[in-house]
């Protein structure tokens, strides 16, 4: 081994072999396809992306294109032996791409079943793999007929090869730059990281697929001889592998869930106003309301603050209760008891609005959104949420039933609470949610439509980046295709402009506006636009929408997945209306979609205004690294409370009380 190393032809023969591994035509059958599906990552999306998520993108690219293309060669395999002649082979990549174009030209239907944009998706991917298995037939058909004895030969069209893919993929980026909007914080894309993210992606899943059908042959060898033993056998390792992947990815998701005990120093002293959860009055402990809920209660805006902004008397204080996971984190109607309890203790159903919110995955609620509605309201208003998981949406999914059940149990019990009130003195009930919030709190009214708005005695909802995988989206519903939701009852809206276009009657009839921007991925990816073109791609594409950007079975549906993890990327005070962030559209749409008291241009100036620097003073709390320097809350501008003498929750109650910790200072008791 050592002497054909240093042996000139022994250099020769391993740099001849490592030239025909990454030789971008005829490395393997699925190589044409791979490289082409690699270039296809480089096009035109949504949202801008960074090097290392374009890398991701272009890995699973080439992985689908391996998974594809290989599909298509063993079918290929099967009729054609490895000694079939060039044309014999050609033929039959003929025959399979006449087939893919034959079914691609299947014209579009309005209302088609996925079964017919299926097959024609099917059309596409077979026309693009015979394409790619021709390019490679030729390709080593040559190489076999005109071989090389030198190295400079498959050096330097590899090279070509390898410098005009690279060559390609830049141009695609400037283009890409070009047409897509920027978010504030510069999204760098560069072709070397990018590469690089590349392999790393297609290398990994290379290597898990070959462990799997490693494990896989040795199961079967265990099991022994049999069509049943290898049924089992193979069943046997699929289970393996998942139970492997779902406790990597509960240890995952439980180690990020920790987040959700941190306490700021920003954010270390529990209120002192009794109309917020978490104060000394409250049934609710501060530590308790995890990272999110101690921030949501401790930036209550002030009535004096309402009175400054809006240049009129506050009608009261507004209140705010949330109820951690941690409060009681087994049963969901404890949490949902506990609510109500906090609400009756907070004066909650006094006030003329009492808005209910459901939370994204951490528990996260929209500042801007609450704070809108407290000015707005001149703080006559109480809202309520609970949380119901800890971790960030995207690793949240299966939380969405929880959710979802937690939510429904928090409307019943609010419709019964109000129903021994008089009349007039009942508040209307609002709802809210946002991304997954939305998803959760749209789906409890999903079977009965706006029929459920009445059953549950809910007045209006406002739902903000709803989910494109909402059972209230995929049904129809949030476009006013359903039976069940009687036209001009439903709205979905990508600005203010288009709602404030209604005359005051078509206003009065909507008991739901959804804000859903034209271009925000989350709301628009559906597993169905992997093989059927959305209708946000149609022939009129909405506003963000860049106009080169054209639909690729699968390819379409990886770039707007990926898309979603970069839907949204904020700086502190820079309000925009793109993608996912709907912080500039939000203080508008708050006041027309609950039909809020008259406010006047210049109040919603202020109000959009204060916003902004309310946000900038939370970024600063929730940065500092202590107390001293971060700036008060509204309601701690007085007096603040006593701080939490720790830089972590410890936990649920159950683990507190068999550690002997008190509520007070965190000490042992």
């Amino acid at each position: 081994m050592i002497t054909r190393l240093v042996n000139p032809d022994g250099v020769q023969h391993y740099a001849k072999g490592a030239l025909a591994a990454i030789n971008p035509v005829t490395s393997a059958p699925s190589t044409p396809l791979e490289m082409a599906s690699f270039i296809d990552s480089f096009g035109v999306s949504l949202m801008p992306r960074t090097s290392a998520m374009q890398g991701v993108v272009a890995g699973l690219n080439i992985l689908a294109a391996r998974l594809i293309a290989r599909a298509v060669e063993a079918g290929h395999d099967r009729v054609v032996s490895p000694q079939a002649t060039l044309t014999a082979s050609l033929a039959v990549r003929a025959l399979v791409g006449g087939t893919g174009t034959a079914l691609e030209r299947l014209p579009e239907r309005e209302g088609e079943t996925l079964w017919r944009a299926g097959a024609r998706s099917a059309g596409n991917i077979l026309r693009a793999a015979a394409i790619g298995g021709a390019i490679y037939d030729v390709g080593t058909y040559l190489q076999r007929r005109y071989p090389s004895q030198r190295l400079s030969r498959p050096l330097v069209l590899s090279a070509l090869a390898l410098g005009g893919l690279g060559f390609w993929a830049s141009k695609r980026i400037i283009a890409r730059r070009q047409a897509i909007q920027s978010w504030p914080v510069p999204q760098v894309n560069k072709l070397g990281p990018a590469v690089a993210t590349t392999a790393v992606v297609a290398g990994a899943g290379a290597g898990v697929g070959k462990a799997f059908v490693g494990s896989r042959n040795l199961i079967i060898g265990y099991f022994g001889p049999g069509v049943t033993k290898n049924l089992m056998a193979r069943a046997t390792n699929a289970g393996l592998w998942a139970l492997a992947a779902s406790t990597l990815y509960n240890a995952g998701v439980g180690y990020i869930g920790r987040a959700n005990e941190k306490i700021d120093p920003g954010y270390a002293a529990e209120p002192t106003t009794p109309l917020v959860s978490g104060s000394t009055d409250s049934y609710l402990d501060f530590r308790d309301l995890g990272q999110q809920g101690r921030r949501y209660v401790t930036d209550v805006i002030t009535d004096d603050l309402i009175e400054e902004v809006m240049e009129e008397p506050a009608v009261a204080h507004p209140i705010r209760t949330y109820v951690g996971y941690n409060t009681e984190p087994v049963y969901l109607t404890g949490r949902a008891e506990l609510a109500l309890a906090e609400m009756d203790r907070a004066g909650a159903f006094d006030r003329s609005y009492l808005l209910l919110v459901s939370p994204t995955g951490t528990g996260w609620i929209d500042h801007t959104m609450i704070e809108a509605a407290e000015f707005l309201t001149r703080g006559d208003i109480a809202t309520c949420a609970i949380q119901y998981g800890r971790y960030p949406s995207f690793l949240s999914l299966q939380k969405v039933a929880l959710g979802r059940r937690q939510f429904r149990l928090l409307l019943w019990g609010v419709k019964q609470r109000l129903a021994g009130l008089p009349d007039e003195k009942r508040p209307k009930v609002l709802i809210f949610g946002e991304s997954l919030g939305a998803w959760a709190s749209s789906d409890v009214l999903m079977y009965q439509g706006i029929g459920g708005f009445d059953h549950y005695g809910v007045d209006r909802a406002l739902w903000v980046g709803l989910p494109g995988l909402a059972k209230w989206s995929r049904n129809g519903m949030a476009r006013g295709s359903s039976d069940l939701v009687p036209e001009g009852t439903v709205g979905v809206f990508d600005n203010p402009e288009q709602l404030m276009a209604l005359s005051d009657e078509e206003r009065d009839r909507l008991r739901a506006v959804i804000l859903s921007h034209d271009n925000d991925p989350i709301a628009n990816v559906v597993p169905d636009m992997a093989i059927r073109r959305p209708d946000w791609l149609g022939d009129e594409q909405g506003r963000g929408v860049p106009d080169t950007m054209d639909w690729i079975p699968i390819v379409t549906f990886l770039h707007t997945a990926i898309d979603a993890a970069n839907a949204m990327v904020t700086v502190p005070g820079e309000f925009l209306s793109f993608g996912h962030d709907y912080r500039a559209d939000m203080a508008q749409f708050v006041h027309l979609a609950y039909h809020f008291p008259a406010t006047s241009d210049d109040q919603l100036r202020r109000i959009n205004e204060t916003l902004k620097l309310l946000e900038i003073d939370r970024a600063q709390r929730i940065s500092a690294k202590h107390k001293e320097v971060a700036p008060p809350a509204p309601s701690h501008r007085v007096v603040a409370g006593v701080p939490v003498q720790s830089t972590r929750a410890d936990g649920a109650q159950w683990r507190r009380s068999l550690q002997g910790l008190s509520r007070q200072d965190g000490t042992v008791q």
